[in-house]
């Protein structure tokens, strides 16, 4: 009995301490500190800033990053540091030059063509083609139109005219 009771308290210390261990290391950073682990990809978390993850790879390059901006580096140089390391991929917000630039305007590339061709189509649909422009000046459309209901009212006539002479055969039996 006091054995489960020593363990009980004992786990109960520890499940709160560990959120405890965590809080801590945010809170020696400072500011700046924290806007730059905000701007890191964590390399082990996908999607997650350095400033988010609890990975121990994060929380090392937290302690990096506050290291030295206390030594005295300037913000692009903690950058610097971790690209160096990490290549490109470990900012969240990748440079406007090179390449990175084509990275930034190809989504708007892409909506300005893929609006083009809608609107080429668009256009193309609404424009009669040379057939249909000889065969409507030909006849009026309130001919074609009078013409077509003409024929499905006779089908339509027919139908119940052999519905009817079906159920008389049905009845007569």
């Amino acid at each position: 009995m006091k054995r489960k009771l020593i363990m009980g308290i004992l786990l109960g210390m520890v499940v709160t301490l560990i959120p405890l261990s965590a809080l801590a290391d945010d809170v020696q950073m400072s500011p700046k500190a924290l806007e730059i682990s905000n701007n890191l990809n964590c390399p082990v978390c996908e999607g997650q800033s350095v400033r988010d993850s609890n990975a121990q790879l994060a929380r090392d390059m937290r302690r990096i990053v506050q290291e030295r901006l206390d030594e005295g580096y300037t913000e692009d140089e903690v950058y610097d540091y971790f690209v160096d390391r990490y290549g490109v991929g470990i900012l969240r917000n990748p440079p406007r030059s090179g390449f990175f630039l084509t990275l930034w305007w190809a989504p708007v590339v892409g909506i300005a063509i893929g609006a083009l061709v809608l609107g080429t189509f668009l256009t193309q649909r609404k424009k009669p083609s040379t057939s249909q422009k000889a065969s409507s000046e030909s006849s009026t459309p309130d001919d074609d139109q009078s013409d077509d209901l003409s024929e499905y009212e006779a089908r339509i006539l027919q139908d119940l005219d052999d519905n009817d002479s079906y159920r008389n055969e049905r009845s007569d039996r």
